[in-house]
């Protein structure tokens, strides 16, 4: 019984990662995509716990940290970056004139 319930649980969250992927890809603003991006990797840091339980294998877990460390990481440089941006495109605004 506890191994269907973790079947199902993992591809309940297959589905939501495939509907985060499509709001990562259709998102309107870039933070929509940042936060998609994100969600993504908590998602699959909970799949990748669910399968090393399924499977009995406690290396998982550690997969599990280094992938959580590593997706930290990129999202911290994405927002660096998605600041960096805004921030050229408003002293490029204030230096044409317009606010």
């Amino acid at each position: 019984m506890e191994n269907i319930m973790l079947i199902i649980a993992m591809m309940f969250l297959s589905v939501t990662i495939f509907f985060c992927l499509v709001r990562a890809i259709k998102g309107p603003r870039m933070t929509d995509r940042l936060v998609a991006v994100n969600m993504i990797s908590i998602k699959g840091v909970v799949l990748i716990v669910l399968l090393g339980e399924y499977l009995h294998d406690n290396q998982f877990l550690d997969i599990s940290l280094v992938y959580t460390l590593l997706s930290f990481l990129a999202v911290i440089c994405l927002a660096r970056n998605m600041l960096a941006r805004s921030d050229a495109k408003k002293g490029k605004e204030n230096t044409n004139g317009t606010v």
